[in-house]
């Protein structure tokens, strides 16, 4: 939290062990006053209102609930996030930040984000000029009259995050603002948490790998690197990312320095010699892929043919579709675009794969007699979690955004798990791939039909035997669109979207097949919200016209009899 200047070094020092001198002389560690006199502590322990004091304070209360219990790392199963991109923001620019975007307010958005993250800013600030300061050489030799009379010259580092305009300075300032705007760039920073959780636990439950190496830090990193890889794989499809511009190029290019081990999933077209229509291929890159110096493009680790243009439906479907033959292990993560992730989160990732309820399974053969009694529950094809709304903190709308995610996504899929009427509704769910695949997918893309593509997942998965869960003590963040306009569009969106399932084969199959209470349970939470929603608007005009009515006639004989 401290690197993402959530915190301060002040702060830092209380949430942190000291080694002091014991008694008898040793080394012992101090508990950091968090830990020991909240009672009598005059201080904050966060800054007030803060980022950081949420996510702790979600983190301690999520590791009171019942949490599977975790597979060493080296034994925990492989899984992949997979993310589809199509024309989101990758990497904010340094135009895009400090241009004003109306005439009349004059505000940047860099400035809009400094009062939105006041807190944030000033430690960002701090941090980059010592950083400034190091850079120089003469920061430490600067007496106090000097550095006074510098404070004058450090007025750009607070407006515009830097006083020299060289790239690494200038970077700094377009990253800060892009974790904290819904950009590709967050998203990617947040899941490659995983990666960190990852080596940390690894490292934490095997102290003789760090004893073998001793001290060599480079080959301890070599090794924690290789275990991460084999439990983790983020993938990224890129629909357009063949038809790039050069400042998308460029970002994509960074997040490939950034993260290596992050893949690249595009469709690349060819033009056929034997017949007019280009032949387009699946294609696979990553940080590790060589660069070809005659075209200047990264060599491919894999290009598979595909039958023909992949792009039946509305896009979002068909990206993911084309790239789930890249994905690697036993389970998938769906996430948007527009996500987030935090470190202490992916920290919990065992216990959640745990939910699929697969670490221990039975050694008999299902179909013999006497071993088909341990294999009499359906197996877990979906585990839903929770989100968090990152942007409630903007306005009036982001805080609507915010409780109505809080209720459907938290409150309501709760109760539809527990009576068993939960479908999936795309991000941030975890999905049980070998189930999924063998099952009609992760998602469809018929055009006209499936507008709502991540809820035929869902019901694929329902209609099938499969279970769908939801876990409570994890979560991600989320962004959302915040103006009144896209946020009706939404509405439309989900309306349209159910009057189109409505039409679907899978809801025939559960509208038939279902026993009465799920049957009604599937019903309510799904079209009969809708009707019930049409049913309460109707009434309350009903009754608008109805009261009218009445009191005109109450002024009747009134009127009459004047």
């Amino acid at each position: 939290m401290y690197r993402e200047h959530l915190l301060s070094i002040d702060h830092v020092q209380r949430l942190l062990y000291h080694q002091v001198d014991g008694q008898d002389g040793r080394r012992t560690l101090r508990a950091p006053p968090f830990f020991t006199n909240q009672a009598g502590f005059k201080g904050d322990f966060f800054p007030p209102g803060g980022e950081a004091g949420r996510r702790i304070s979600f983190f301690a209360s999520s590791l009171t609930t019942a949490l599977p219990e975790p597979l060493p790392v080296d034994a925990m199963p492989t899984f992949t996030v997979l993310v589809p991109h199509y024309s989101e923001k990758i990497l904010l620019s340094l135009r895009e930040i400090i241009r004003e975007e109306d005439q009349n307010t004059r505000v940047t958005l860099l400035e809009y984000l400094k009062q939105l993250h006041p807190v944030e800013w000033d430690n960002f600030v701090k941090d980059t000029k010592i950083l400034a300061e190091e850079t120089d050489g003469d920061g430490g030799a600067m007496s106090f009259a000097e550095k006074e009379a510098h404070k004058a010259d450090d007025l750009p580092f607070y407006c515009i995050g830097f006083k020299t305009s060289s790239p690494e300075y200038t970077l700094r300032t377009r990253i800060w603002a892009s974790l904290r705007a819904q950009t590709l760039y967050r998203t990617v920073s947040g899941m490659m948490n995983y990666a960190k959780a990852i080596k940390l636990l690894y490292r934490v439950e095997n102290p003789d790998i760090v004893s073998m190496f001793g001290g060599n830090t480079e080959r301890l990193e070599r090794e924690l690197e290789r275990m991460s890889r084999r439990k983790f794989k983020f993938t990224i499809s890129m629909q357009r990312f063949s038809k790039f511009n050069k400042e998308e190029q460029e970002n994509a290019e960074f997040l490939l320095r950034a993260y290596p081990d992050l893949q690249i999933a595009y469709l690349d077209e060819e033009t056929g010699t034997k017949s007019p229509d280009p032949r387009i291929f699946s294609v696979l890159i990553d940080g590790h892929s060589e660069i070809d110096e005659a075209t200047g493009k990264r060599k491919p680790k894999f290009r598979i043919e595909l039958p023909g243009n992949p792009i039946l439906g509305d896009g979002k479907s068909d990206n993911q579709n084309h790239a789930i033959i890249f994905y690697r292990g036993e389970y998938v993560q769906l996430i948007d675009a527009n996500q987030d992730n935090y470190l202490e989160e992916c920290l919990k990732i065992r216990n959640i794969l745990g939910e699929f309820e697969e670490y221990h399974m039975s050694s008999q053969n299902p179909y013999a007699q006497s071993g088909h009694k341990e294999f009499n529950k359906c197996p877990v094809a979906i585990v839903g979690t929770r989100e968090y709304i990152f942007s409630e903190n903007i306005g009036v709308l982001g805080d609507i955004a915010a409780g109505k995610e809080q209720t459907f996504g938290t409150m309501t899929a709760r109760a539809l798990a527990w009576i068993g009427g939960k479908l999936h509704y795309g991000h941030p769910d975890f999905l049980n791939g070998l189930f999924m695949t063998t099952r009609g997918g992760v998602s469809k893309a018929q055009k006209g039909l499936h507008v709502n593509e991540d809820i035929y997942a869902g019901m694929n998965a329902f209609g099938r035997g499969g279970r769908i869960k939801h876990s409570e003590y994890y979560q991600c963040g989320k962004g959302r669109d915040l103006g009144f306009g896209t946020i009706l569009n939404f509405q439309t969106k989900i309306g349209m979207g159910m009057g189109e399932q409505m039409l679907s084969r899978e809801y025939y199959y559960l509208g038939t097949q279902l026993p009465i209470d799920r049957f009604l349970t599937f019903y309510y939470g799904h079209p009969g919200f809708h009707i019930n929603n049409i049913l309460v608007i109707y009434s309350v005009q009903v009754f608008m016209v109805t009261s009218e009515s009445s009191s005109s006639l109450q002024r009747l004989p009134d009127l009459t009899h004047h």
